[in-house]
């Protein structure tokens, strides 16, 4: 800790990064616009005076609307859960869909976090990868931080409805019951980054 305590006296401005992100962190989760499940690994990131995150997502199960040529101002969540979902919460969703196209996705955790070193970002790195995640390495670095990105594996996507309803029910109750398993494990990793946070930072 001492030579990353050295290290970022290095870095002009860290300190007013760092305070300008944790107040938007800090007001974010008191509008509850932080997703609940990634909240306590979060927290325990920013209570050390090295890090702040800046964004994040405790992954998610999403039916995606889009364009055919699925251009991303034309997208839009048709439906969002940051949790296991039931077959009875998305079958209607599809069934009455009656855009372009509809996808199915399972998208995994995701974690941006600002370090005030090189040693402090490849120390994260390092306890992500000691807790199984093999997605983390520094994205940028500048005069003010290094940028690292954290994220899992567990994913899922897949078409519904191209013009017309491409599946039926059988398909997309086989598609929820893998997207709970890929929860399920999503959220296991989460659990595992913060033990080795919570012992490592």
């Amino acid at each position: 800790m001492e030579s990353r305590d050295r290290q970022s006296l290095t870095l002009p401005g860290w300190i007013n990064y760092r305070n300008r992100h944790m107040g938007k962190y800090l007001e974010a989760k008191k509008r509850g616009a932080v997703d609940v499940p990634i909240v306590p690994l979060l927290d325990v990131i920013n209570a050390n005076p090295h890090y702040v995150t800046t964004s994040s997502c405790s992954g998610r199960v999403v039916l995606l609307a889009t364009s055919r040529n699925e251009k991303k101002g034309e997208s839009y969540f048709y439906g969002k859960w940051h949790r296991p979902v039931l077959f009875d919460e998305v079958w209607p969703l599809v069934e009455s869909f009656r855009g372009e196209m509809l996808w199915f996705k399972v998208d995994p955790f995701i974690l941006h976090v600002a370090a005030d070193s090189l040693g402090a970002a490849l120390h994260i790195i390092s306890l992500a990868r000691s807790a199984g995640i093999k997605i983390a390495g520094i994205q940028s670095a500048d005069s003010e931080k290094y940028h690292v990105e954290i994220r899992g594996i567990d994913t899922v996507a897949t078409p519904l409805y191209d013009g017309e309803l491409l599946v039926g029910e059988g398909y997309v109750a086989a598609l929820v019951r893998v997207a709970n398993r890929k929860m399920v494990r999503n959220a296991r990793r989460i659990a595992r980054f913060f033990d080795a946070v919570s012992t490592g930072l």
